[in-house]
């Protein structure tokens, strides 16, 4: 199969200056099932965008064998039907047939020849089969038929999604760049999804779901630190050779370190040894004999310690650049009673709507229970009512009255203006909120460039931050690995098999919540 070739490409964003690629070079096979992975800010979007043609490199070049699509996309009119958003988006099939019509309508020999050249089109465009294509299409990434005749607009999040993928991989002579297409599906969703990729072929994917990676992918380009890394496989194959290496060269760099140690002591002994000679030249009697001695041994020890400081400089530059692997901590808020939520028989309505009916349910100190089911379950409107956001119609809430709880929206809390300016109204310190963000993989001048400049993954990092600072009893988050990378959701599950904090969470990633829940509620 034809490739895309990338050779010597570099690529920085000017204002503010970030350097993000330096003289990369692959080549990427247009059948591979390929998973682009990678902390966040590290360019995985930036590449699809250098490959789509919407950024154009710095340096080097880039070739690609066919036209490129991507997802996301925006549907060309999402207040028609899901059916005709779906098919304007494959081609524009509906203009091409009102065409078509209007020239048969005036038979004239240009109006044929017109005609003519728009059925070959068309057919091309496998046009007289494409209502069926867009059928089967939809059953096999999970969908009804019935859902085609609603309104796209009204489609929940994870239902436009699946809709648009499939209309992409409907497009002829297209090599598909998927980027975060997990983010409003459900566990369910993700399932399908992973189950329609798999059998597809060619197409790049970004994503963080780790069983999503692996079911449906057979190349990784992983973008770690200094380098970029193609290899076969799904990313549990990249991660077992990526932890052997890393703990190698882990390994290695602190023998190295232990070594440069060492004959820094050495260096500093023959200097204090050669000064000491040098003093004792002065209060000699034999000027002569002494003072050639110590001349003697002072070019000895200098030329020992210039080879022992050649020897310290080569050993640094085999120093590996390795991936700091630093643990997260949580604020602790203190003793807590037993039982910290009780919710009993609750009903919310919005409108005539009723999202919940009599639901009950109870946390206790140190559990950690995820709440599970399709979008539109009620998971988030128990959020709304637990924090006061919405009144129940029925039903009660129970939390002690000084209990500390902090939410976490599926929407970062701070997505514009400078990040020292809030951390200075909340009143948190920002030497460590830099240093946990530090940890998560968003380093470096972070409070001095505006938040409209951040990745949605750095976002998100910002805003589980604040469950990090904040001394709270009882966390809710409400789907809080959106669009973090994996390296940080394995360090986030640590923090919290550590610390143990009491968590009602709602996440759709199988792999987090079998780590770290101790209950699960089905909703």
């Amino acid at each position: 199969m034809p490739a895309i070739q990338i050779q010597n490409l570099s690529f920085s964003y000017s204002d503010p200056y970030i350097e993000i690629f330096e003289d990369l070079s692959l080549q990427i096979d247009t059948a591979w099932k390929t998973a682009l992975i990678g902390r966040n800010g590290r360019g995985k979007t930036t590449l699809l965008n250098l490959i789509r043609g919407e950024l154009e490199p710095t340096r080097g070049r880039m070739e690609l064998p066919l036209p490129a699509a991507a997802f996301p996309c925006t549907p060309v009119d999402p207040q028609t039907d899901a059916f005709t958003v779906i098919k304007d988006s494959i081609a524009p099939y509906r203009e091409w047939e009102r065409e078509m019509q209007a020239l048969l309508e005036q038979p004239d020999p240009d109006n044929l020849a017109r005609h003519a050249s728009l059925v070959e089109r068309f057919e091309q465009q496998r046009g007289w089969e494409i209502d069926s294509l867009i059928q089967r299409e939809i059953v096999a990434i999970g969908m009804t038929e019935e859902l085609l005749t609603q309104p796209f607009a009204q489609l929940s999040g994870g239902e436009q999604t699946r809709a648009l993928i499939a209309a992409l991989f409907l497009k002829e002579e297209r090599f598909l760049l998927l980027d975060e297409p997990t983010d409003h599906l459900d566990m369910r969703g993700r399932e399908q999804l992973g189950e329609y990729l798999a059998a597809k072929p060619g197409f790049i994917l970004v994503s963080h779901d780790r069983n999503l990676l692996d079911r449906c992918t057979d190349h990784v380009i992983a973008i770690e630190l200094g380098k970029v890394r193609l290899m076969p496989g799904n990313y549990s194959t990249w991660k077992q050779q990526y932890d052997r290496e890393q703990e190698a060269e882990s390994h290695r760099d602190e023998k190295l370190k232990r070594e440069i140690r060492k004959l820094k002591v050495a260096a500093r002994k023959r200097r204090v040894w050669s000064g000491r000679k040098e003093k004792e030249k002065i209060g000699a009697g034999d000027k002569g004999y002494v003072g050639h001695k110590s001349a003697k041994l002072m070019k000895r020890a200098l030329s020992i310690e210039h080879r022992i400081q050649n020897d310290i400089e080569e050993k640094e530059t085999l120093l590996q650049n390795v991936e700091k692997q630093r643990d997260l901590r949580m604020q602790s808020a203190g003793r807590s009673p037993e039982q910290l939520l009780s919710v009993q028989d609750l009903t919310v309505r919005y409108g005539d709507k009723t999202v919940l009916s009599g639901f009950s349910l109870t946390v206790n100190r140190g559990q950690r229970v995820a709440l599970l089911g399709p979008n539109g379950a009620g998971k988030t409107t128990l959020f709304n009512a637990i924090s006061g956001e919405v009144t129940p119609a029925a039903g009660s809430i129970r939390l002690p009255a000084y209990l500390s709880v902090l939410r976490a929206y599926q929407s970062p809390f701070w997505q514009s203006g400078h990040l020292r300016d809030h951390l200075r109204e909340a009143r948190y310190d920002e030497t460590r909120f830099r240093q946990i963000l530090a940890v998560l993989g968003a380093e470096g001048e972070v409070c001095e460039h505006p938040l409209e400049t951040f990745s949605q993954g750095e976002l998100k990092k910002v805003d589980l931050c604040r469950s990090f600072m904040h001394p709270a009893h009882l966390l809710l988050w409400d789907e809080p690995l959106n669009y973090v990378d994996i390296m940080s959701r394995e360090q986030i599950e640590q923090v919290i098999l550590t610390f143990e904090p009491t968590l009602l969470f709602i996440e759709h990633d199988r792999h987090f919540v079998e780590r770290v829940a101790t209950d699960i509620v089905e909703m």
